[in-house]
Protein backbone atom coordinates (compact mmCIF):
# COMPACT_ATOMS: atom_id res chain seq x y z
CA UNK A 1 0.00 0.00 0.00
CA UNK A 2 1.50 3.63 -0.68
CA UNK A 3 0.71 6.89 0.32
CA UNK A 4 -0.74 7.83 -2.35
CA UNK A 5 -3.39 5.28 -2.35
CA UNK A 6 -4.25 6.32 0.91
CA UNK A 7 -5.15 10.00 -0.27
CA UNK A 8 -6.60 8.74 -3.00
CA UNK A 9 -9.06 6.87 -0.90
CA UNK A 10 -9.93 9.29 1.73
CA UNK A 11 -10.60 11.93 -0.54
CA UNK A 12 -12.99 9.60 -2.20
CA UNK A 13 -14.37 8.82 1.63
CA UNK A 14 -14.55 12.38 2.32
CA UNK A 15 -16.31 13.22 -1.31
CA UNK A 16 -18.29 10.20 -1.61
CA UNK A 17 -18.09 10.73 -5.00
CA UNK A 18 -15.52 9.62 -7.67
CA UNK A 19 -15.77 12.48 -10.04
CA UNK A 20 -15.22 15.43 -7.45
CA UNK A 21 -12.76 13.30 -5.34
CA UNK A 22 -10.56 13.31 -8.79
CA UNK A 23 -11.08 16.66 -9.37
CA UNK A 24 -9.17 17.70 -6.07
CA UNK A 25 -7.08 15.47 -6.79
CA UNK A 26 -6.32 16.65 -9.86
CA UNK A 27 -6.58 13.70 -11.50
CA UNK A 28 -9.07 11.98 -14.35
CA UNK A 29 -11.34 9.87 -12.47
CA UNK A 30 -10.78 6.81 -14.55
CA UNK A 31 -7.45 6.23 -13.00
CA UNK A 32 -8.98 7.06 -9.28
CA UNK A 33 -11.13 4.22 -9.91
CA UNK A 34 -8.60 1.71 -10.76
CA UNK A 35 -6.44 2.69 -7.80
CA UNK A 36 -9.42 2.26 -5.23
CA UNK A 37 -10.10 -1.16 -7.08
CA UNK A 38 -6.16 -1.99 -6.88
CA UNK A 39 -6.51 -0.75 -2.96
CA UNK A 40 -9.34 -2.83 -2.38
CA UNK A 41 -7.62 -5.96 -3.84
CA UNK A 42 -4.40 -5.62 -1.87
CA UNK A 43 -6.43 -5.34 0.69
CA UNK A 44 -8.79 -8.40 -0.44
CA UNK A 45 -11.86 -6.31 0.95
CA UNK A 46 -14.21 -4.17 -0.75
CA UNK A 47 -14.21 -0.27 1.03
CA UNK A 48 -17.41 1.10 -0.88
CA UNK A 49 -20.79 -0.22 -1.76
CA UNK A 50 -21.57 0.50 -5.42
CA UNK A 51 -24.85 1.40 -6.53
CA UNK A 52 -26.22 3.68 -9.42
CA UNK A 53 -25.95 7.36 -8.13
CA UNK A 54 -25.42 5.89 -4.62
CA UNK A 55 -21.64 5.48 -3.23
CA UNK A 56 -21.39 4.55 0.80
CA UNK A 57 -18.34 3.13 2.82
CA UNK A 58 -18.48 -0.21 3.98
CA UNK A 59 -17.71 -1.41 7.67
CA UNK A 60 -14.15 -1.70 6.40
CA UNK A 61 -14.30 1.50 4.18
CA UNK A 62 -14.60 3.15 7.23
CA UNK A 63 -12.34 2.06 9.75
CA UNK A 64 -9.69 2.62 6.99
CA UNK A 65 -10.55 5.89 6.87
CA UNK A 66 -10.71 6.35 10.72
CA UNK A 67 -6.57 4.78 10.34
CA UNK A 68 -6.05 7.09 6.30
CA UNK A 69 -6.75 10.54 8.44
CA UNK A 70 -4.32 9.57 11.25
CA UNK A 71 -1.50 8.22 8.79
CA UNK A 72 -1.88 11.11 6.48
CA UNK A 73 -1.73 13.69 9.60
CA UNK A 74 1.42 11.93 10.28
CA UNK A 75 3.01 12.03 6.83
CA UNK A 76 2.39 16.03 6.31
CA UNK A 77 3.52 16.20 10.15
CA UNK A 78 6.49 14.68 8.96
CA UNK A 79 7.00 16.09 5.91
CA UNK A 80 6.96 19.45 7.47
CA UNK A 81 9.05 19.31 10.48
CA UNK A 82 12.03 17.82 8.30
CA UNK A 83 11.70 20.72 6.17
CA UNK A 84 11.98 23.17 8.98
CA UNK A 85 14.42 21.38 10.79
CA UNK A 86 17.67 23.25 8.78
CA UNK A 87 16.21 26.43 9.33
CA UNK A 88 17.10 27.65 12.81
CA UNK A 89 14.33 27.82 15.36
CA UNK A 90 11.25 27.88 13.91
CA UNK A 91 8.78 25.11 12.48
CA UNK A 92 4.93 24.28 14.12
CA UNK A 93 4.54 23.26 17.41
CA UNK A 94 1.68 21.22 17.77
CA UNK A 95 0.19 21.31 21.23
CA UNK A 96 -3.26 19.43 22.61
CA UNK A 97 -5.08 20.85 25.53
CA UNK A 98 -8.05 20.37 27.78
CA UNK A 99 -10.44 23.47 28.31
CA UNK A 100 -10.13 25.54 31.14
CA UNK A 101 -7.41 28.25 32.68
CA UNK A 102 -5.05 25.79 30.73
CA UNK A 103 -5.60 27.60 27.47
CA UNK A 104 -5.18 30.91 29.16
CA UNK A 105 -1.55 30.14 30.62
CA UNK A 106 -1.00 28.33 27.22
CA UNK A 107 -1.90 31.74 25.46
CA UNK A 108 0.24 34.00 27.32
CA UNK A 109 2.97 31.32 27.43
CA UNK A 110 2.98 31.11 23.03
CA UNK A 111 2.81 35.01 23.30
CA UNK A 112 5.73 35.44 25.59
CA UNK A 113 7.86 32.79 23.28
CA UNK A 114 6.51 34.20 20.34
CA UNK A 115 8.26 37.55 20.72
CA UNK A 116 11.66 36.09 21.43
CA UNK A 117 10.98 33.50 18.07
CA UNK A 118 8.72 35.24 16.21
CA UNK A 119 9.05 32.47 12.96
CA UNK A 120 7.48 29.47 15.47
CA UNK A 121 4.19 28.72 14.27
CA UNK A 122 1.28 26.67 16.46
CA UNK A 123 -1.01 23.90 15.96
CA UNK A 124 -3.59 24.13 19.16
CA UNK A 125 -5.98 21.13 19.63
CA UNK A 126 -8.93 21.18 22.19
CA UNK A 127 -10.40 18.12 23.61
CA UNK A 128 -11.46 15.40 25.75
CA UNK A 129 -8.25 14.17 28.40
CA UNK A 130 -8.82 11.04 26.92
CA UNK A 131 -8.78 12.10 23.44
CA UNK A 132 -5.12 14.12 24.08
CA UNK A 133 -3.84 11.27 25.64
CA UNK A 134 -4.86 9.20 22.43
CA UNK A 135 -2.94 11.89 20.21
CA UNK A 136 0.56 12.26 21.94
CA UNK A 137 0.79 8.50 22.11
CA UNK A 138 -0.04 8.16 18.34
CA UNK A 139 2.75 11.08 17.16
CA UNK A 140 -0.35 13.52 16.14
CA UNK A 141 0.65 16.20 18.61
CA UNK A 142 3.87 17.02 20.14
CA UNK A 143 3.21 18.03 23.78
CA UNK A 144 -0.30 18.31 26.06
CA UNK A 145 -1.31 19.79 28.76
CA UNK A 146 -4.24 18.28 31.41
CA UNK A 147 -5.00 17.46 35.10
CA UNK A 148 -2.62 14.63 35.95
CA UNK A 149 -2.86 11.06 34.55
CA UNK A 150 -2.24 7.85 36.20
CA UNK A 151 -1.29 5.88 33.21
CA UNK A 152 2.36 7.25 32.66
CA UNK A 153 3.77 4.73 30.74
CA UNK A 154 6.01 5.86 27.94
CA UNK A 155 5.26 9.24 28.65
CA UNK A 156 7.37 12.07 30.77
CA UNK A 157 5.72 15.28 32.47
CA UNK A 158 6.33 18.12 34.57
CA UNK A 159 4.03 20.03 36.84
CA UNK A 160 2.33 23.33 35.67
CA UNK A 161 -0.28 24.54 38.55
CA UNK A 162 -2.72 23.27 40.86
CA UNK A 163 -6.51 24.45 40.64
CA UNK A 164 -9.23 23.48 43.20
CA UNK A 165 -11.65 21.73 42.07
CA UNK A 166 -15.45 23.25 41.88
CA UNK A 167 -18.61 22.58 42.40
CA UNK A 168 -21.17 24.31 39.99
CA UNK A 169 -24.52 24.79 41.49
CA UNK A 170 -27.64 25.35 39.98
CA UNK A 171 -29.37 27.85 41.57
CA UNK A 172 -32.43 26.56 43.22
CA UNK A 173 -30.64 24.28 45.34
CA UNK A 174 -29.57 26.13 48.49
CA UNK A 175 -26.16 25.60 48.43
CA UNK A 176 -26.30 28.26 45.32
CA UNK A 177 -27.39 30.76 47.88
CA UNK A 178 -25.03 29.76 50.98
CA UNK A 179 -22.99 32.58 51.91
CA UNK A 180 -19.07 32.17 51.17
CA UNK A 181 -17.42 31.39 48.23
CA UNK A 182 -16.31 27.70 49.12
CA UNK A 183 -18.18 24.36 50.00
CA UNK A 184 -17.57 21.69 51.94
CA UNK A 185 -17.13 18.13 49.96
CA UNK A 186 -19.62 16.78 52.45
CA UNK A 187 -22.51 19.12 51.81
CA UNK A 188 -22.57 17.86 48.10
CA UNK A 189 -23.68 14.74 49.21
CA UNK A 190 -27.24 14.94 49.30
CA UNK A 191 -27.40 15.74 45.95
CA UNK A 192 -26.59 14.38 42.35
CA UNK A 193 -23.19 14.94 41.13
CA UNK A 194 -21.91 15.05 37.58
CA UNK A 195 -18.54 14.34 37.28
CA UNK A 196 -15.67 14.00 34.61
CA UNK A 197 -15.88 10.60 32.60
CA UNK A 198 -12.22 9.76 33.35
CA UNK A 199 -11.86 6.57 35.82
CA UNK A 200 -9.24 8.44 37.83
CA UNK A 201 -11.83 11.11 38.12
CA UNK A 202 -14.36 8.73 39.72
CA UNK A 203 -11.86 7.20 41.91
CA UNK A 204 -10.36 10.81 43.47
CA UNK A 205 -14.35 11.68 44.36
CA UNK A 206 -14.93 8.80 46.41
CA UNK A 207 -11.76 8.76 47.98
CA UNK A 208 -13.25 12.48 49.16
CA UNK A 209 -15.56 10.40 50.97
CA UNK A 210 -13.93 7.71 52.46
CA UNK A 211 -14.08 8.13 55.88
CA UNK A 212 -18.17 8.51 55.72
CA UNK A 213 -20.84 6.33 55.43
CA UNK A 214 -22.52 8.12 52.99
CA UNK A 215 -21.40 7.72 49.40
CA UNK A 216 -21.65 10.26 46.92
CA UNK A 217 -24.66 9.87 43.91
CA UNK A 218 -23.02 10.07 40.84
CA UNK A 219 -26.32 11.04 38.40
CA UNK A 220 -24.06 11.86 34.76
CA UNK A 221 -20.18 11.31 33.35
CA UNK A 222 -18.88 14.12 31.10
CA UNK A 223 -16.11 14.49 28.84
CA UNK A 224 -16.77 18.61 27.79
CA UNK A 225 -17.19 21.15 30.93
CA UNK A 226 -19.96 22.64 28.99
CA UNK A 227 -21.91 19.98 29.02
CA UNK A 228 -21.10 19.39 32.77
CA UNK A 229 -22.34 23.12 33.27
CA UNK A 230 -25.52 22.89 30.79
CA UNK A 231 -26.67 20.05 33.10
CA UNK A 232 -26.18 22.00 35.91
CA UNK A 233 -28.08 24.99 34.65
CA UNK A 234 -31.06 22.94 33.92
CA UNK A 235 -31.17 21.77 37.85
CA UNK A 236 -29.84 17.57 36.65
CA UNK A 237 -27.74 17.89 39.73
CA UNK A 238 -24.50 19.51 40.68
CA UNK A 239 -21.39 19.58 38.36
CA UNK A 240 -18.35 19.63 39.67
CA UNK A 241 -15.07 20.32 37.53
CA UNK A 242 -11.19 20.09 38.61
CA UNK A 243 -10.19 23.17 38.16
CA UNK A 244 -11.84 26.92 38.33
CA UNK A 245 -14.65 26.43 35.78
CA UNK A 246 -14.59 30.71 35.64
CA UNK A 247 -12.24 30.08 33.31
CA UNK A 248 -14.61 28.60 30.93
CA UNK A 249 -18.19 29.89 31.70
CA UNK A 250 -19.15 33.60 31.02
CA UNK A 251 -19.29 35.14 34.93
CA UNK A 252 -22.24 37.16 33.51
CA UNK A 253 -24.22 33.61 32.67
CA UNK A 254 -22.54 32.10 36.06
CA UNK A 255 -24.37 35.11 37.86
CA UNK A 256 -27.81 34.11 36.90
CA UNK A 257 -28.15 30.38 36.51
CA UNK A 258 -25.81 29.05 38.91
CA UNK A 259 -23.05 29.57 41.70
CA UNK A 260 -19.91 28.71 41.21
CA UNK A 261 -17.70 27.52 44.64
CA UNK A 262 -14.37 25.70 45.62
CA UNK A 263 -14.51 22.85 46.81
CA UNK A 264 -12.83 22.24 50.68
CA UNK A 265 -13.02 20.00 53.61
CA UNK A 266 -11.44 18.00 52.10
CA UNK A 267 -9.32 21.47 50.50
CA UNK A 268 -8.93 18.99 46.95
CA UNK A 269 -6.36 19.91 44.17
CA UNK A 270 -6.20 19.09 40.85
CA UNK A 271 -2.33 19.31 39.50
CA UNK A 272 -1.97 20.09 35.75
CA UNK A 273 1.13 18.95 33.86
CA UNK A 274 2.62 19.23 30.31
CA UNK A 275 3.39 15.78 28.74
CA UNK A 276 5.17 14.66 25.60
CA UNK A 277 6.06 11.08 24.19
CA UNK A 278 9.45 10.03 25.48
CA UNK A 279 10.18 7.04 23.09
CA UNK A 280 9.50 9.66 20.05
CA UNK A 281 12.30 12.38 19.11
CA UNK A 282 10.48 16.01 19.12
CA UNK A 283 11.94 18.94 16.90
CA UNK A 284 14.66 21.20 18.56
CA UNK A 285 11.75 24.13 18.27
CA UNK A 286 9.74 21.80 21.12
CA UNK A 287 12.64 21.29 23.08
CA UNK A 288 13.45 24.91 23.18
CA UNK A 289 9.30 25.64 24.32
CA UNK A 290 9.26 23.17 26.69
CA UNK A 291 12.04 24.26 28.81
CA UNK A 292 10.67 27.87 28.66
CA UNK A 293 7.23 26.89 29.65
CA UNK A 294 8.56 24.77 32.57
CA UNK A 295 10.64 28.00 33.85
CA UNK A 296 7.87 30.41 33.27
CA UNK A 297 5.00 28.31 35.08
CA UNK A 298 7.84 28.55 38.17
CA UNK A 299 7.66 32.50 37.52
CA UNK A 300 3.97 32.94 36.91
CA UNK A 301 1.18 33.76 39.40
CA UNK A 302 -1.38 31.97 37.20
CA UNK A 303 -4.27 33.26 39.35
CA UNK A 304 -3.49 36.69 37.95
CA UNK A 305 -3.97 35.63 33.89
Amino acid sequence: MELRHLRYFYETANEMNFTRAAEKLNIAQPPLSKQIKDLEHELGVELFVRRPHFLALTPEGEMLKQYASQILSLADKAVETIREMGQGLNGTIYISTVEGHTLRALSRWISMFSKQYPSVQYNLWTGSADEIIARIRTGLCDLAILADIRDTEGLEYFKLFQENWSAIIPEEFPLSSQPGSTVKATELLPYDLIIPARPERLDEVQNWYRNNEEKPKIRCRYTNVLSAYELARQGVGIAIYPGEAESIVDPKVISTRVALKAITNPTVKANYVMLSDKNRILPHVVYEFMSFVRKQSRLDDLSTL
